[in-house]
């Protein structure tokens, strides 16, 4: 596991590369829950966030061979975006409506319908390139505008 904060211009960031596995899942969930709780993001922000992140881990683990990933978390004015590179060219499936009925498919739909903006992009584009050394295929992301609390001014 790496652990890199970077400060781009405007932006704060939080990455990780990892590897998915259940077990390590609850971890998972707690550093990115620490990290919203520093950045003062409002309670609906973070419910969506941890909600959106266990499903981009899970679905790696699930659908992808490799499980070696990067979750990456970064801010800048009102806007927290989330993003999971794998290994896997395999694009996500995100339908139009989900089968309410079956045990799976619903988690990128939800997400897709709950954040501000939802999407994916190729390694072919540029967008899973980073400064761990190690090559990804996509990127799964999220954004979650308006998403920080009022700082408290004495």
């Amino acid at each position: 596991m790496a652990i890199t904060r970077n400060l781009v211009v405007g932006r704060i960031e939080h990455q990780w590369t990892l590897r998915v596995r259940p077990e390590d899942l609850e971890t998972w969930r707690k550093a990115v829950s620490e990290v919203l709780g520093n950045w003062r993001v409002t309670r609906e922000t973070a419910e969506l966030t941890l909600q959106g992140v266990m499903e981009l881990l899970v679905n790696v683990h699930r659908h992808v061979p490799d499980p070696r990933c990067r979750l990456r978390l970064s801010c800048g004015g009102a806007e927290l975006r989330v993003a999971v590179s794998d290994r896997s060219a395999r694009a996500p499936r995100v339908g139009l409506a989900p089968d309410w009925t079956a045990e799976h498919g619903r988690g990128l739909w939800l997400l897709r319908e709950m954040a501000d903006d939802f999407g994916y992009c190729s390694a072919a584009s540029g967008c899973a390139c980073g400064d761990d050394g190690l090559r990804m295929a996509k990127t799964v992301w999220f954004v979650c505008r308006g998403a920080f609390r009022p700082a408290v001014v004495a």
